[in-house]
């Protein structure tokens, strides 16, 4: 047990899980054992701090075998940037009023942009936030959340994709999130999900893709779905709608809506979704991406539902052979 380490959720009794990481059995999260220090959030103009320049380069590329984020800013586009876009039409339509917390290269905030959304991001480094205008020309803020000057009441929609598993104070961040939407305003949240029913040696044993996210250098809570479901319970948002996760062997993926009351719509009607696409050229552009985009899903399924008839088939035709007697 540990005495010197407390969940997010105020609970001091956790119980070993790795070298690493401690588990929060009333709630269901992993924490990190060694928690930072100082402001995780800060990053200078000389791009000092954990989550600067070279967060999104040498770290990416060395640490975790991820691509660069120039890399990035293209095979988004087509895949994480497609998924989230038809995730957020299903709820919200433009031009609603939207902010990406850990925008990165920016490429999702411009295609909600282009799709009809008033849509800005937000970065903690200078040069990252700098880029991001460079390469999509869209409007990026800077810094810590809490600091940006954002009426309250005045968003439809905060996004935080692979956000809030980095958050030294997720309750604190999140709950100031909240009070920037609308009554009616969603959270649309992504972190690693924590398969809470499992211990470690179970994880190795099947090869779980999970693994790969205990990362002490960054992800400082890693949330189990009930965990979640609490969090947002915690911070004043009301029940999570769970949708499928682009990556649904490692994360989750989920709605909330900004208070208890709330609920997240039942999703819009295909063709309201054409129609406000339409109403715009960046729209119908972005139209015929999720068409060509539905396309490639279609034949993909194809392709795989016939080689199972394949594997079927030639499964059944050894079987005929070893039963035909040898002439």
């Amino acid at each position: 047990m540990s005495a010197q380490v407390e969940c997010w959720c105020g609970n001091g009794e956790l119980e070993p899980f790795s070298h690493d990481y401690l588990k929060c059995p009333a709630c269901g999260t992993l924490v990190l054992r060694d928690m930072p220090a100082g402001d995780v959030t800060a990053v200078g103009a000389d791009e000092q701090g954990l989550y600067s320049r070279e967060y999104w380069f040498e770290h990416q590329e060395q640490d975790v075998g991820f691509p660069n984020i120039t890399r990035r800013a293209v095979t988004d586009l087509p895949e994480r940037c497609v998924h989230w876009l038809r995730a957020v039409l299903k709820c919200k339509l433009p031009p609603a009023r939207t902010l990406e917390l850990g925008a990165a290269h920016g490429g999702f905030v411009a295609m909600l942009r282009w799709a009809g959304f008033d849509a800005t991001g937000l970065e903690l480094s200078p040069w990252i936030a700098d880029f991001a205008r460079r390469t999509f020309g869209v409007p990026m803020l800077q810094g810590p959340v809490e600091r940006q000057a954002l009426e309250p009441g005045s968003l439809d929609l905060v996004v935080m994709m692979d956000v809030i598993e980095h958050l030294r104070d997720p309750v604190g961040t999140i709950r100031h999130c909240a009070r920037l939407l609308k009554p009616d305003g969603l959270l649309m949240i992504q972190p690693p999900e924590f398969p809470e029913h499992q211990g470690l040696e179970q994880m190795r044993a099947t090869e779980a893709m999970f693994v790969n996210h205990l990362r002490p250098q960054e992800h400082l809570y890693l949330f189990s779905r009930r965990a979640a479901a609490e969090l947002m319970s915690r911070v004043g948002c009301g029940a999570p709608r769970f949708e499928p996760a682009m990556f649904a062997q490692y994360d989750q993926f989920f709605f909330a809506p900004a208070s208890p009351a709330g609920r997240v719509p039942e999703p819009n009607n295909p063709e309201a979704v054409r129609r406000a696409l339409e109403a715009t050229p960046g729209g119908r552009m972005v139209g015929a991406v999720l068409d060509l985009a539905d396309a490639r899903d279609y034949y993909a399924r194809e392709c795989t539902d016939r080689l199972k008839v394949i594997e079927i088939l030639d499964a059944e035709v050894s079987r005929l052979r070893a039963l035909k007697p040898d002439s």
